[in-house]
């Protein structure tokens, strides 16, 4: 491999979370042909493959993300209220 290796705190910057997240990753399995241990125990990642990888993981459109649990909420933002806007009964 060539390029770059990269600390589990410098992929935690990249990526905007922590560093306990990025060994959860890898405790997953997430980071597979990405990162690796050296011969003194300590996890570093290649950088050409984490790009692949962070390519990969890219919503590729705005909003097509899914709801959890596979449907959509019955509000919106578009159909909430604030208490304030409803009439008095």
């Amino acid at each position: 491999m060539t390029g770059r290796r990269l600390t589990a705190r410098e992929v935690a910057d990249r990526e905007r979370v922590s560093t306990e997240t990025v060994l959860r990753w890898y405790r997953r399995g997430e980071f597979d042909g990405v990162a690796f241990r050296q011969p003194s125990g300590e996890l570093r990642f290649w950088e050409d493959p984490l790009d692949a990888w962070e390519e990969e993981r890219a919503t590729t459109e705005r909003g097509s993300a899914t709801h959890p649990t596979g449907r959509r909420p019955a509000v919106t933002l578009t159909t909430a209220t604030h208490p304030d806007d409803r009439e008095e009964v």
